[in-house]
């Protein structure tokens, strides 16, 4: 009988070490164009029910949010609407650690408001997790994040 037990756990040793907990990239980030959800405050970044606090709470402002997108290329480059133009920059990610960089951010107009609010979260992009349904995107601290999805209002 225990032999038998030794065969199984033999047998289960190869699945158990080829567990892969590197984050497919170009799945989560190459998925669409994304749309703006909310901001965050607070709560606990390494936990799934994070606790964060919403910014915006408004029907009017998740509209107005909704309407602000970014669209993450397979060559790196990004680009993205907010209310007042258009904006691209280079982005990259690691799968191991999450981490997230976004650099030579450029707009077509000087943002104001939730348009600011994105393109700050933006340049300030440290880390990140999510898959190909929903993106967080927090900075350094992890104190703060803006929340991406493919969704719209139209």
């Amino acid at each position: 009988m225990k032999l038998k037990h030794l065969l199984y756990m033999l047998l289960l040793l190869p699945l158990l070490s080829s567990c892969n907990t590197e984050d497919d990239i170009d799945e989560i980030f190459i998925s669409g164009t994304w749309n703006v959800g909310n901001f965050y405050n607070g709560g606990d970044w390494n936990r799934v029910n994070d606790g964060a606090r919403p910014v915006y709470t408004k029907e009017e402002d998740f509209k107005a949010l909704n309407h602000m997108t970014v669209t993450f290329m397979e060559d790196g480059s990004l680009q993205g609407q907010v209310n007042n133009g258009t904006f691209t920059a280079q982005w990259s990610a690691n799968g191991k650690d999450r981490t997230l960089s976004i650099t030579n951010l450029k707009t077509t107009a000087a943002p104001s408001g939730k348009a600011k609010q994105l393109i700050d979260a933006l340049k300030s992009a440290a880390y990140y997790k999510g898959d190909s349904n929903y993106l967080k995107i927090a900075p350094e601290d992890k104190k703060s994040y803006v929340q991406l999805g493919h969704y719209s209002d139209k």
